[in-house]
């Protein structure tokens, strides 16, 4: 006589009605399922007479208790700030968390999507800066659960994600200060322009008349491109009067780089970042930025992610945007108001 067919998890799932993760949540007297359908699972297990393959049963839903955090670059001052955020909210939840590197290569975006379910983990929390063309197909084709920290970008209202970012861009509040306070000669510093290119469209769009000889373009966002930077604008025949830097790291090359060959800061040339990150601070002058909310946005990436991954139904995709705060310290601040304060607008 053959033997009755063993009972699987997806028999019992199929006959409670629901997914093999709020399955494997009743057996595991986990968070994230009401207990009336516990109760349902339970008793549907009993009739059955399902025994669970624990580590099987482990390994096909991925209860891992760990999630992947991806970045452009760590050495950026803001990514840190980032992290350490993911990490806080991860270990709250009693979730681990797995750092890749991007370094804002479009190849490597997609290579992360395409290999990250390999790490073992529950879920996904992006940054992407090369937003290469077929980015969004391999996130809706995903079988993980994606979070998006977005900076300055446009994404579809159709991307299967959640999107945590800023409500207006950046760089606007950049070129509006600038324009404020006096400026009328304003060069961009910024990496290659397909990277954060609505970064440079700030710069664009605020002024009349670009002046190409204004813009340097440098091979990445770090504090080199900023002294390279502040090389090409001091050899100019007319030097600009304030430079707008694609990120703080890059300011604070210039401002360094302007220190050593004389050049006044903001006497000579204002100088504005974006980040808000910690060494805006401890330079000589000071440097506003633009605080992009970076703590904040991590923390809510995550906690939006641990959500979609913990809910017994599906969610809609929450779309969460940051009012960016200027904040203006002495590299912007008239002579004769330059001081060792600060203070928003």
């Amino acid at each position: 006589m053959a033997d009755k067919k063993k009972v699987t998890i997806e028999d019992v799932a199929r006959e409670a009605g629901v997914g093999i993760a709020t399955v494997s949540r009743a057996l595991n007297n986990s968070d994230g399922i009401s207990a009336k359908t516990k109760a349902r699972i339970l008793e549907i297990v009993e009739q059955m007479g399902f025994i669970p393959n624990t580590s099987a049963q482990s390994l096909k839903i991925r209860q891992t208790r760990q999630i992947a955090l991806a970045v452009p670059d760590i050495r950026n001052a803001i990514i840190p700030d980032i992290a350490w955020s993911v990490e806080q909210a991860a270990k709250q939840h009693g979730y681990r968390v797995v750092q890749i590197n991007m370094l804002g290569n479009a190849r490597l975006e997609l290579e992360t999507l395409r290999e990250v379910k390999k790490l073992h983990v529950d879920g996904l929390v992006m940054m992407p800066l090369a937003y290469p063309k077929s980015l969004e197909h391999l996130i809706n084709q995903s079988s993980l659960p994606i979070s998006v920290i977005n900076y300055s970008k446009k994404l579809s209202p159709e991307l299967k994600a959640d999107i945590v970012g800023m409500a207006r861009p950046e760089g606007r509040l950049v070129m509006e200060h600038l324009l404020q306070i006096g400026r009328t000669r304003i060069a961009y510093a910024g990496a290659p322009k397909d990277k954060i290119e609505e970064r440079y469209l700030a710069y664009e769009q605020a002024l009349p008349h670009v002046d190409t000889s204004l813009v340097y373009f440098g091979e990445d966002f770090n504090f080199e491109t900023g002294r390279q930077a502040a090389d090409y604008f001091y050899n100019l025949k007319h030097m600009p009067d304030a430079i707008y830097a694609v990120n703080d790291m890059v300011a604070i090359g210039i401002v360094n780089r302007f220190k050593e060959l004389g050049v006044r800061v903001p006497d000579d040339v204002a100088v504005v970042g974006i980040d808000n990150n910690l060494w805006t601070t401890i330079t000589t002058p000071q440097i506003s930025s633009v605080s992009i909310m970076g703590a904040e946005v991590g923390r809510l990436a995550t906690e939006l992610l641990l959500k979609r991954i913990q809910s017994t139904d599906p969610l809609p995709y929450e779309r969460v945007e940051f009012e960016p705060r200027l904040i203006v310290r002495e590299s912007s601040l008239a002579a004769h108001r330059y001081t060792h304060t600060e203070h928003e607008s």
